[in-house]
Parts: structure tokens; C-alpha cells; sequence
């Protein structure tokens, strides 16, 4: 595709490419001047009444709130392609897998670490999540169509290419990303559909966090190149494989050390029990759920700054021993029993020096965009622990014991508490809801 400086959309509004962000079998994929929209440029020879139609269907769609780069403008010719919105400093999740030759710890720890890495797959699987719930199959998850934000501070993920959507499950019309196709996908068995979707969503959290494909393991990376072919349409065992090591894989990051027990079990699902069973994949809302609680149990390494799961004894990337934690856990509360023994554990989260802060996710048991709401701040001080809200929020402290007769309200300012046996709750004490128990004798 030869360089275009400028395109004009259907409005006259007129659109210069600063920089091309993606490229693949459709076409390109470019940021307009001032970061605010992204330009699709599909190959000259693409249908452009086609395109038409599916820009039209995406249009009625309600994608109100979703972290998605929705269209709005189709292009004029002689152009092929269209205009969609988009946020600025977003980099395609691709520059978080492909590592560098060397310094691999270092550059692992200066984009973000373990803990970001966990925290944007989730919201990017919140984002394919909204889809699926509005009907759609996005039919394209891979390493080039996933956007998240740059700075390593911030953990936005966004899709982008939304000119696959889909309803309908047609072999005819299955799109996928080699490596990223689901096996009934690539032997054009079935169309693309939201267990397609999960399959390829598993790939890309395999390839983000340990660095390697699920299926490219030592077998295909020593072996003739028409070994890919047969790994990418799950013709090979995958690398985990419960019972079958032949493809074994000794590159990349440990999956244990990155992915920690139940999401490799998420994984096994998938590409062991779900490689010729669909049905039997798990959703991509229970790798939400997991890619979330993950996150929530890593601590910091005050020597590199790398994170890693809180039960490790010593930090994976320098060895430095890990700091000293106090648990906080979030359990059930009736003002009629107090706290619920017996009842199913809601998670236990390491508290160390850098402190927690709460999302509505974990105070309310919220999904979507209102769970990344921050509630409560809990932070060890000389003389206890301070706990306080967001401004917005609120909250009350109290004694395990004593709840109900002796509660305090929390604002933004703040109060602190004993180290044990008090709790947080975020709701009126007299209310039903979660709470959080701080410290080991809680």
C-alpha cells in the first residue's frame, strides 16, 4: 500500500496520518494528526459497499461506555476504509510481548511489570466482555488489535478494528489472526462466535505474560517451519499439556511465576479440554474474574520494583526478600450475625508498605467501567492503619466485636485504626454487604 498523506471521510472532513500503527491482512491501520481518531485503511481491492453495510450494522450498535475505537466516518474514494475515535498515548499490547535480546528482567519490570500486565488484560477483556454482552463477536482478538495505554502508570486497554463485528456465526466470513484462530475457526468448520473470541483472548494472556505462544513450544521452535501451521490449528499439544510433553517449552517467562495456579487451569481448559470441545472453554468473564484477583494478590519489591504473587518468599526478578504483609480480607456481613462464618471467602489481599486501594470491584462486587472506581485506601502508618475514602465515598471503621454499637465514618481525611481485629465497611453498618477484616487476628 503505497503512502497517503491525507484522507476525506464522508463528511468532508479531512484526516492526516501521522503514524501507522498497525498492519495486517485487511490492511493498515493509522493515527491521525492530534491523536484523537485512527484511520483504517483496507486494501484497494476491498469491497467498498461491503465495508458500507458493516459500518452502517456497527453504527446502530449501542456502544456506549465500552474502551472500544468505534467507528464514525466511512472514507471516500478513491480511499477504501474508515475513521473511528480512539485515545491518545495507546500502544498496541504487542510491544509488552515482544521482548528485547537481552535485559529481559529489567525491560520486563520498566514497562510495567507482572501486576500491569494482569491489570490490563483484564479491563481489555472487560472491553470484549461489553461486546459479547451486547450479542457481537468481535472476531479478531490478537497482539495487533489490542491497544493499551503507554505511560506504565496508566491501564487503559482499548480494541480497535471493530469492522468484524458480527452476530452471526459464518464459516464463510471467519476472520482471525494466524496463531490466534480457534481450531474450528482456522479448519473453517464454524464461524466466528464468543467461545472463538474466549480461545483467542486465552492466547493473547498466554503470550502477555509468559512471553511465548501456547502452542510454539520447543518442538515447534526446533522443528521444521510447517510445525507452526499444525501448532496454530491445535494439531500439536499445547505447552502445558497435562499428559503429553513433546512440546514442552523452555523460553519465555515460567508460567507459574507469572499466571500462579488457577489461571494455567484456565488455560488447560481451554487448550486442552476446549481444543476440540468449544463448549467446554472458559468464558471470558471467568478470565476477567481471574486475570483481576491475580493482580490483587502481587506486591511490589521495594529493591527493583518489579511485582510478583505475594507467595513468593523472595523477589523472582533480584532475589530481595519480600517485604512483611498484612492480610486483608473481604468477607460478608449481616448487621443480624455480624461478619458470616462459613460463607465463601470474597479474597484475602496483601497489604504492605505501598499501601492498597480498593476499587468498587472488590468493595461492591461491581463489573465494568464503575468497578475501576477507587473506594477506600487502606495504608499502614506508625500507629495502626488509616484507613480512608475517595472523594465521593464513604465508609465505616469498627471492631470485629463490636460493630454494630461502636462504628466510625470515614471520609477522604481519613482515621486510623488497631493493626487487628477491626473492619471496613463500605456501606451503612446496618446494611448487608461486604466488608474488609483487617489484620491476622480478624
Amino acid at each position: 500500500m503505497s503512502p497517503i498523506q491525507q484522507v476525506i471521510d464522508e463528511s468532508g472532513a479531512v484526516h492526516t496520518l501521522s503514524r501507522r500503527i498497525g498492519k495486517g491482512g485487511q490492511g493498515e491501520v493509522w493515527l491521525a494528526e492530534g491523536g484523537r481518531r485512527i484511520v483504517k485503511l483496507l486494501h484497494p481491492r476491498s469491497d467498498a459497499e461491503a465495508l458500507r453495510r458493516q459500518f452502517a450494522f456497527v453504527r446502530r450498535l449501542d456502544l456506549g461506555g465500552l474502551h472500544v475505537a468505534r467507528p464514525i466516518a466511512v472514507l471516500r474514494p478513491p480511499h477504501v476504509g474508515y475513521v473511528a475515535e480512539f485515545l491518545g498515548d495507546m500502544v498496541a499490547i504487542k510491544d509488552l510481548i515482544d521482548a528485547p535480546p537481552s535485559g529481559l528482567l529489567q525491560w520486563h519490570i520498566d514497562t510495567g511489570g507482572l501486576r500491569r500486565r494482569l491489570r490490563l488484560l483484564a479491563h481489555a477483556g472487560e472491553a470484549l466482555l461489553g461486546l459479547h454482552a451486547r450479542g457481537v463477536v468481535y472476531a479478531d482478538v490478537s497482539h495487533n488489535n489490542v491497544f493499551v495505554s503507554e505511560p506504565v502508570e496508566a491501564v487503559e486497554a482499548w480494541l480497535i478494528d471493530l469492522d468484524n463485528l458480527s452476530h452471526e456465526a459464518d464459516p464463510r466470513r471467519a476472520i482471525y489472526t494466524p496463531g490466534y484462530g480457534a481450531p474450528e475457526v482456522v479448519a473453517r468448520k464454524s464461524g466466528c462466535t464468543s467461545l472463538s473470541d474466549a480461545w483467542a483472548f486465552a492466547v493473547l494472556v498466554w503470550q502477555t505474560l509468559t512471553l511465548t505462544h501456547p502452542f510454539v513450544g520447543d518442538l515447534v521452535n526446533d522443528g521444521e517451519p510447517e510445525l507452526e501451521e499444525e501448532a496454530f490449528a491445535g494439531k500439536l499439544p499445547w505447552v502445558g499439556h497435562s499428559e503429553d510433553d513433546r512440546n514442552v517449552c523452555t523460553t519465555g517467562l515460567p508460567p507459574d511465576l507469572v499466571l500462579a495456579n488457577r489461571l494455567i487451569e484456565l488455560a488447560r481448559r481451554t487448550f486442552e479440554d476446549g481444543l476440540g470441545d468449544a463448549k467446554q472453554r472458559p468464558s471470558v468473564a471467568e478470565w476477567v474474574d481471574r486475570l483481576h484477583a491475580a493482580a490483587d494478590q502481587t506486591v511490589q519489591c521495594p529493591e527493583c520494583s518489579g511485582t510478583y504473587f505475594v507467595v513468593e518468599k523472595l523477589c523472582p526478578w533480584c532475589d530481595e526478600p519480600r517485604p512483611s504483609v498484612s492480610p486483608v480480607r473481604i468477607a460478608r456481613w449481616d448487621p443480624k450475625k455480624g461478619v458470616v462464618r462459613g460463607a465463601m471467602r470474597l479474597g484475602q489481599l496483601p497489604l504492605d508498605k505501598s499501601g492498597l486501594v480498593l476499587p468498587r470491584r472488590v468493595t461492591e462486587g461491581r463489573t465494568g467501567q464503575s468497578a475501576r472506581e477507587p473506594h477506600v485506601e487502606i495504608s499502614q502508618v506508625p500507629r495502626g492503619v488509616s484507613v480512608r475514602t475517595k472523594p465521593g465515598f464513604q465508609a465505616w471503621v469498627a471492631p470485629v466485636a463490636n460493630a454494630l454499637e461502636e462504628h466510625h465514618a470515614v471520609d477522604e481525611r481519613g482515621r486510623i485504626i488497631p493493626r487487628n481485629g477491626w473492619l471496613v465497611l463500605f456501606e451503612d453498618p446496618a446494611q448487608p454487604q461486604r466488608v474488609a477484616l483487617i489484620g491476622r487476628s480478624a
